[in-house]
């Protein structure tokens, strides 16, 4: 058994890529520069890829990715029962994997304060280039996703499923919707549980993590 965690607004109990552009504002807005509300808003309506948003979004921050992870290591923190489900897989052996659109420094930032950064992350990475900004990379993207460019979380659902894996995924959101049709079994919030519940997606709502303690300790560790 594998169980495949969305980030913003789900392992995290607020989206934290949020919290950071209000913290850090890139000014006032213009025609061109736009505030990241009003990018997103675009993306939205389809205006402008994930991608496009995110990337436009955090370039040009007034802050160091440095001083945005501080940040976001001491304002944010992990959604209640996380830290608990983290350590039953760990006693348990099952795999517990972070599988986001968000960008890897708050990922690792809220992680580590919590003493789970060992726990692997697939998001979309992000290094200092040499003009002194912020490049972005996809590691897990695929062309024909819907979500391209950018990390496709489908396509990490069936790696682990071709490895043999019973799937379990939690999410909340529009980019959650496509890997929860291909897991085994669901824990959804906000709008994932609304598609859920359309769709007849065996699932159970997402309140805090110790829905999903409970569910693991009614079908045991191997997931029957």
């Amino acid at each position: 058994m594998v169980i495949l965690c969305d980030f913003d607004d789900t392992a995290a109990d607020r989206n934290v890529a949020t919290l950071l552009l209000d913290a850090f504002p890139k000014g006032p807005f213009t025609q061109t520069s736009p505030r990241w509300r009003d990018l997103h808003s675009q993306y939205l309506n389809a205006e402008i890829t994930l991608a496009e948003y995110q990337e436009h979004a955090f370039t040009g921050m007034p802050a160091s990715r440095e001083r945005q992870a501080a940040y976001a290591r001491e304002h944010a923190s992990l959604r209640p029962g996380f830290r608990e489900l983290a350590g039953y897989c760990a006693v348990n052996d099952i795999e517990l994997a972070i599988v986001s659109h968000g960008l890897d420094f708050y990922v690792e930032a809220v992680l580590e304060a919590a003493d789970l950064g060992h726990l692997p992350i697939f998001a979309v990475e992000t290094s200092d280039s040499e003009a002194g900004g912020t490049t972005f990379a996809y590691p897990f993207a695929r062309d024909e996703c819907a979500w391209a460019p950018g990390n496709c979380k489908c396509s990490i659902v069936e790696e682990y499923r071709e490895r043999g894996h019973r799937v379990l995924y939690a999410g909340d959101g529009l980019s959650d919707t496509c890997p929860a049709k291909q897991a085994d079994f669901v824990f959804a919030r906000d709008g994932l549980l609304h598609f859920c519940e359309a769709h007849d997606l065996p699932h159970r709502e997402l309140t805090d993590f110790n829905v999903i303690l409970d569910y693991l300790e009614e079908v045991g560790p191997e997931g029957a």
